[in-house]
């Protein structure tokens, strides 16, 4: 692997950790219940593809 790629996937590595320690520390925070509130006030029409 060229010096480029070792970087990149490094890179991107790293920001998936990040990400997941920060996607795991809010959901600590908040117990998961805003997001089945949001869930339910919001209507999820758009995530079905239209025939």
């Amino acid at each position: 692997m060229t010096q480029s790629m070792i970087t990149f996937v490094v890179g991107l590595a790293v920001l998936l950790v990040v990400a997941f320690m920060l996607a795991q520390r809010y959901m600590h925070d908040h117990k998961g219940d805003e997001m089945v509130q949001w869930l339910d006030a919001h209507h999820m029409g758009w995530m079905h593809r239209k025939h």
